[in-house]
């Protein structure tokens, strides 16, 4: 079977106005000249999360994005929150594929059969976060738009970086990305509009992000307001790259080992 293992975000600081970032840098470019057939890119996403005033951190995913012509074409990712030894899904178009290396009495599978596969819900993007898109170059360059410093930092996937960073409203998100959604499903216009995203990237001399983090605050409309619960949650995602343009030919498990999830319903 030919999947590729899916492992799915500085010293002196420029101050005052925002850095126009476009005018001397396009990582959006460099990271659209990376999308080609049979290459990807290595990532570890790491995620915190404050749902009722204390932050809980999350084990990481780890993965690797497959690339196309000029977008995100599949996944392999290991989520290791899900199950004792993680759980891997393939994700491939609208195709997804996920393994049960060990029996699940919960949901046993036929004899010889190790991969359940489904139409799942693909998220075949690169990014940091539910916003800092990095493969969408009408978003990257947005964000990059608002940087508000930068300085000379580590080195990340060795190479030496550059950190910009800044914030940027979901209004501004919104008009690049129509689609975008916050919470549950919510437009982020009305009173959400000047809600923010903070965001860092580590950027090397080739233009490439190495690392992307940011943090923001998701309403949550279902709580009750006289519980006196705060009206959202706050996240933070810490996303690592490395291997640009590394071989990533991610394919389907081997169909004598799949079952389609609507036969285990039947």
């Amino acid at each position: 079977m030919a999947v590729v293992v899916l492992l799915v975000t500085a010293s002196t600081v420029t101050a005052g106005p925002a850095v126009r970032a476009k005018a001397v840098m396009d990582p959006a470019g460099a990271i659209q000249r990376q999308l080609v057939p049979g290459h990807g890119v290595k990532i570890v996403q790491r995620t915190r999360a404050n749902w009722y005033g204390s932050w809980s951190a999350f084990k990481p995913v780890r993965g690797v994005v497959g690339f196309g012509k000029g977008k995100i074409v599949a996944t392999d990712l290991t989520n290791f929150n899900l199950g004792r030894d993680g759980t891997r899904n393939v994700c491939i178009g609208k195709r997804g594929y996920q393994l049960y290396a060990k029996p699940d009495p919960d949901r046993p599978l036929p004899p010889g059969k190790s991969w359940v596969t489904y139409e799942w819900p693909c998220q075949l993007v690169l990014k940091s976060g539910h916003h800092v898109s990095l493969s969408d170059p009408a978003t990257l360059r947005a964000v990059l738009a608002t940087t508000a410093r930068k300085r000379a930092t580590g080195v990340y996937d060795g190479v030496r970086t550059t950190l910009y960073e800044g914030t940027i409203t979901f209004a501004q998100l919104h008009k690049v990305n129509p689609g975008m959604r916050i919470g549950f499903r919510s437009k982020p216009t009305g009173k959400y509009a000047s809600w923010k995203v903070s965001w860092r990237l580590w950027i090397g001399r080739d233009q490439l992000v190495r690392r992307a983090w940011s943090a923001w605050h998701d309403p949550n409309d279902s709580l009750d307001k006289s519980a006196g619960e705060k009206p959202y949650y706050a996240f933070e995602e810490d996303l690592r790259l490395s291997d640009w343009g590394m071989k990533a030919e991610i394919q389907p498990p081997p169909a004598d080992e799949t079952v389609a999830s609507e036969e285990l319903d039947d």
